[in-house]
């Protein structure tokens, strides 16, 4: 059974941790072996576990902004000269997040246990990003964990960087559409059915935009429900269809070629690729381990089968910049840079320098996009409302003719 404690040690300064032991006598026993006075044990609920979308817990989810404190703080305070297990307790005790003092916490167990830094990672290893422990260890063999760290915190900060900024782009585009979508169903289900109710008493033959838009409103409200269906259904089944084997690799190719996409996918993904590769060979991994490291990164499945051809041959002594060129998926800028840095031996700056560019060309591109997307869905919709309007003022006025 596992037992947190507070204690004083013979200099005043409180200490805290965990334990494991059979009782809470146990516990006791062993604080006064180390001349820790105790102040609280107390059984140890806070274990880590794992969420429904592959991330830690301890009292809350530790986000990707958790994950750069953690390893930011860490890096200070190894910086400041602390050794590990005291920065990671440090880390633990200060912290005003649950999950990085959960984490801190289970990693100083396994640290103060004998367990090399990486070690203790590795046991939580499929909740990492794919390039964190590896980094760690790379750092950790090479005698600079702090500065180590130090980066890994920058490049995963980065990473966060770029796609909030994406994800804020298209919060406007997408809630204004939504706005869009709820306004011409009140106006279909509930504003025309109350003119239609109008023009039912009168004799005179409505004129054909009122009577085109009563009956979408008719139809609307009849068969709404069925078509909101049936459109879920299409939306699952194409989903289905793109995770499955036989149709995913060639929606995944067509994506990237695709015109209307603007290569953003192609962008993004070969952004995240090759800056991994960077982060990675600059903190002593080898490039074959690199590659098959940063393919986790990605999820389209044309440019994963590239990069699986790119690890195998870079195992048989070729070079990446070739081999990123003949996969014909890859930006030819990026791959240029590839090359310049295999030939001037700076291979980490240039790939982190092409990823660089390749992230200001995506955002670059969706900022052009959003600024022709987001008028000229205004103007749609206005001129649909205004069609809509209209062909109803239409028919009204088609009455005050009758009665005149």
């Amino acid at each position: 059974m596992e037992f947190s404690y507070k204690a004083v040690d013979s200099n005043g300064r409180l200490e805290t941790g965990s334990l494991e032991a059979p009782t809470h006598s146990a516990v006791l026993v062993e604080l006064g072996r180390r001349h820790l006075l105790p102040v609280l044990v107390q059984p140890h609920s806070t274990r880590l576990s794992v969420s429904l979308f592959g991330r830690w817990r301890t009292n809350s989810s530790i986000s990707r902004g958790d994950l750069v404190a953690f390893t930011q703080g860490l890096a200070a305070l190894l910086k400041a000269g602390l050794v590990l297990h005291r920065a990671l307790h440090i880390l633990g005790a200060t912290s005003d997040r649950a999950a990085i003092r959960g984490l801190s916490i289970e990693l100083e167990r396994k640290v103060r246990a004998g367990s090399s830094f990486a070690d203790a990672l590795h046991a939580h290893g499929r909740h990492l990003p794919g390039f964190y422990v590896t980094m760690t260890r790379a750092a950790e063999v090479g005698g600079s964990l702090a500065e180590g760290l130090e980066r890994l915190g920058a490049f995963i900060q980065r990473g966060a960087e770029v796609r909030e900024r994406i994800v804020s782009s298209l919060l406007y585009p997408t809630i204004l559409l939504g706005m869009i979508l709820l306004t011409l169903v009140l106006l279909l289900t509930v504003v025309l059915p109350k003119f239609k109710a109008l023009f039912a008493g009168s004799d005179v033959d409505l004129p054909w935009p009122t009577a085109a838009v009563l009956a979408l409103g008719d139809a609307a409200k009849a068969f709404g429900l069925p078509v909101v269906i049936c459109i879920v259904l299409l939306i699952i089944a194409f989903s289905i269809a793109w995770r499955g084997p036989r149709w995913g690799l060639p929606i995944d190719r067509y994506l990237l070629r695709a015109r209307w996409t603007f290569a953003l996918a192609t962008n993004i993904q070969t952004s995240r690729y090759l800056r991994t590769i960077g982060a990675l060979v600059r903190n002593g991994v080898p490039l074959p381990d690199a590659t098959r490291i940063a393919r986790g990164v990605m999820n389209n499945r044309a440019l994963l089968a590239a990069a699986d051809t790119v690890h195998e041959h870079l195992k048989q002594g070729e070079a990446l910049s070739d081999l990123l060129d003949q996969a014909h998926l890859f930006p030819k800028n990026a791959v240029q840079l590839a090359r310049v840095g295999e030939e001037t031996g700076r291979m980490h700056e240039l790939l982190t320098e092409a990823a660089d560019t390749l992230d200001r060309e995506a955002q670059s591109r969706l900022d052009r996009l959003l600024a022709l997307l987001v008028p000229s869905v205004t103007i749609a919709m206005g001129a649909l409302v205004a069609a809509l309007i209209g062909s109803v003022l239409v028919g009204i006025l088609s009455l005050n003719d009758l009665a005149f």
